[in-house]
């Protein structure tokens, strides 16, 4: 089962039910996730099963805001502070580089 790591708050966001997408960088590591996948989600010692139901990749941060609800990214955000929050994550850069964003759309077990 794959795994990917969260800070506490957004861990705390997604185990709560008020994020319901999870966006990361085009890793290739992130490429060979499928949709109906189940994943864990995991802080610390702390994890959810989640099960993938959509997957959406875009050019860039902005054109991913474009499209997404950024409160169901990163709850209490709107697009301009989603954008700053996101970039400061991953520079625009580095996400041309990796291809893009990918976002997981995502039910709890």
């Amino acid at each position: 089962m794959k795994e990917l790591r969260f800070k506490r708050i957004y861990f705390e966001q997604i185990a709560s039910g008020r994020k319901p997408l999870e966006a990361r960088i085009n890793y290739p590591s992130l490429r060979s996730i499928r949709v109906g996948e189940v994943v864990r989600f995991f802080w610390e010692h702390r994890h959810v099963d989640v099960k993938i139901t959509a997957i959406r990749t875009y050019a860039s941060v902005s054109a991913m805001l474009d499209f997404e609800i950024p409160h169901k990214l990163i709850s209490g955000m709107g697009k301009e502070a989603a954008i700053a929050a996101y970039s400061a994550i991953y520079p625009p850069e580095k996400v041309r580089q990796e291809g893009g964003m990918r976002v997981f759309a995502f039910e709890l077990m």
